[in-house]
């Protein structure tokens, strides 16, 4: 009995030290802000309609983007720019149907960048597929589904000024260059756009959630899929019944970033961004 309680013990010194260990850089859920309201700082809505819901609860809420022909978006500005590591971006993602002309989803840049729509480009296409900028052109992938939610995973090696791009679990491109870049070879990232932040005539509403920013190439605090749990054993993954970790060509692993089941420690490190 003494030898399983000094099991238990360690186990729960350890644990803590594993889920602070990796720096995450910024982590927003939105769950405790105000619905009806833009999000608090330090994100800034450039243009458009922005504001927090219930979607897809009260207690799970996301923002919704709507753009009714002027665009609309949303921007992170960080104190300093983040240069040679690698880092790593997730995030939720969602469209409702009947959209028109396709725009930004999600682009990352320095301040430095000639214009909102350099460095790291993911959008829709008119053609209904997710596309990404590599340095010389569009490169469509695959068709986006309206009206579910999907997973979008970035990896920057700002030490190559390149990036990976993953949808859903699965590779759609990798060592891709960057957009409009001359000049900023070695300066790394500073600015976030959600959505289209100054580029007028599209008409949509998108939903974003989950936005997290960490140093490395897999998250290593793997989170129940199911079940959010009141204890330090929420912390963990606890099923036996399945993988924790999405797999990725290349090597690469990520949690199981289910919706809304991401520990709140998280939240203390939204401080380090402004």
């Amino acid at each position: 009995m003494m030898k399983y309680l000094l099991y238990i013990m360690l186990i729960l010194l350890v644990i803590p030290s594993i889920a602070i260990c990796q720096n995450v850089i910024f982590f927003y859920d939105f769950n405790n802000e105000d619905a009806g309201k833009p999000p608090s700082e330090p994100w800034k809505v450039a243009v458009g309609e922005v504001e927090v819901v219930n979607l897809p609860a009260p207690t799970n809420k996301s923002v919704m983007i709507t753009a009714s022909g002027s665009g609309a978006g949303m921007t992170l500005i960080l104190d300093r720019p983040i240069k040679i590591k690698t880092v790593s971006l997730e995030f939720k993602f969602m469209r409702e149907k009947k959209w028109t002309v396709a725009c930004e989803i999600f682009y990352v840049l320095n301040q430095r960048c000639p214009d909102n729509w350099s460095g790291i480009c993911i959008k829709d296409s008119d053609n209904g597929k997710i596309s990404y900028h590599d340095g010389a052109g569009w490169i469509d992938t695959v068709p986006l589904e309206d009206d579910v939610w999907h997973d979008v995973k970035l990896i920057f090696y700002l030490e190559k000024d390149r990036y990976d791009f993953y949808f859903n679990g699965k590779e759609m491109g990798n060592n891709i260059g960057y957009r409009n870049w001359g000049g900023l070879s070695g300066d790394g990232i500073d600015k976030f756009n959600v959505a289209n932040v100054g580029d007028g005539g599209s008409t949509f509403v998108k939903y974003f959630d989950d936005i997290i920013l960490y140093e490395g190439t897999t998250r290593n605090v793997a989170v129940e899929s199911k079940d959010k749990l009141s204890n330090l054993w929420g912390r963990i993954k606890v099923s036996v019944s399945e993988d924790p970790y999405l797999k990725y060509s290349g090597g690469h692993r990520g949690t199981r970033f289910e919706k809304g089941l991401i520990p709140s420690a998280y939240s203390d490190f939204t401080r380090l961004s402004r």
